[in-house]
């Protein structure tokens, strides 16, 4: 069961009619307009002020700690505890509705967050997750000295006494962004297919008696301009045979190549060189190299970075792309290779 159809069924069990679900998948693309506050974050809202939970479900989340099963199987075995294993679980998450939840102001990127606040007398910045390739920063001290210059660099307030935080644009160029955490997920735990949209959920033809909440039926109209699908979660990393297009001396042009890697159920990854890597993301499409970094984890975290853009891109591909992508495919065919 997904997590759309888990709040689906929470908010039947509340009272909602099926007829008053399917006018919001509708309405919103096959979304639900209830989400955590961390997922809410993630689409580029925050939490009004005050706000209280409408009500609470167990909701799939992602871990890439190893699970005491696996600590457990592990030790039996007389093996070393895996550092990374990549899995889902579910956790008590507090719902918040679309209108409890408003437009985060833009933020600046850290560097520019970093030079603006950073040496202001008595406030206290803590940047958190700064190796993730999503950090947060977090403004202490005396913040209502600087709460109006923070509020318009998109800073929220944490609900806490004395502290704002807010989430830079970009991660820091700098760093080497670990592996990214993906947040809650509305399709956990299975991973979606590239390149593909989401199907439409759709709701058994049972109707119920019950009244509907009235709180929970106060919902804005959607707006004629619909919130984005969210975007694609990796997977675990999966070893794979993929091809990729590119140009080697021996080539007069680019042609496919097949090559070993990782997939991550969206994205291809290959390395080349043996001291000092480099690592590409592979398009599984076109084939075309998107990404090129020094670790795995932050080619895919970069990739991730510019999914929007790339899915904008093949929307609409031009005569080039759509070459690339009959490349690929009379490759896979004719090497009896899938996609992952």
């Amino acid at each position: 069961m997904t997590n759309t159809e888990i709040i689906a069924n929470t908010l039947k069990a509340r009272g909602m009619t099926d007829d008053q679900l399917q006018q919001l998948l509708t309405a919103y693309n096959g979304d639900l307009p209830f989400h955590t506050i961390p997922e809410w974050s993630r689409r580029g809202y925050h939490v009004k002020a005050e706000e209280k939970p409408l009500f609470d479900c167990y909701l799939w989340k992602h871990t890439s700690k190893p699970s005491r099963a696996a600590i457990e199987a592990a030790q039996e075995a007389g093996e070393d505890v895996p550092e990374n294993s990549p899995h889902f679980y579910k956790k008590l998450s507090y719902i918040y509705s679309f209108a409890q939840v408003e437009k985060n102001a833009p933020a600046p990127d850290l560097a520019t967050i970093k030079a603006r606040f950073g040496n202001l007398p008595g406030l206290v910045l803590k940047v958190k997750g700064e190796k993730t390739g999503a950090p947060n920063v977090w403004f202490t001290g005396d913040v209502e000295k600087y709460a109006d210059e923070i509020k318009a660099a998109g800073g929220i307030w944490s609900k806490k006494k004395s502290a704002y935080w807010v989430r830079p644009s970009t991660a820091p160029a700098e760093d080497k962004p670990a592996a990214p955490v993906p947040s809650i997920m509305e399709d956990a735990p299975a991973a979606p297919a590239p390149m593909q949209a989401r199907p439409a959920f759709t709701l058994p033809p049972v109707r119920l008696a019950l009244p509907a909440p009235a709180r929970l039926l106060a919902l804005p109209a959607p707006k004629t301009d619909p919130e984005p699908a969210p975007a694609p979660v990796p997977g675990p990393w999966k070893k794979c045979s993929f091809y990729t297009i590119r140009r080697d001396k021996e080539d007069d042009k680019q042609k496919p190549h097949k090559v070993d890697g990782y997939t991550d159920g969206i994205y291809n990854y290959y390395a080349i060189g043996t001291k000092s890597k480099t690592w590409y993301v592979i398009h599984p499409v076109y084939g075309l190299s998107i990404v090129w970094m020094e670790t795995r984890q932050a080619a895919q975290a970069r990739a991730l970075e510019l999914s929007d853009k790339i899915r904008d891109m093949a929307s609409k591909p031009d005569a080039r792309l759509q070459a690339y992508a009959d490349m690929m495919k009379a490759a896979q065919d004719g090497g009896n290779l899938s996609l992952f």
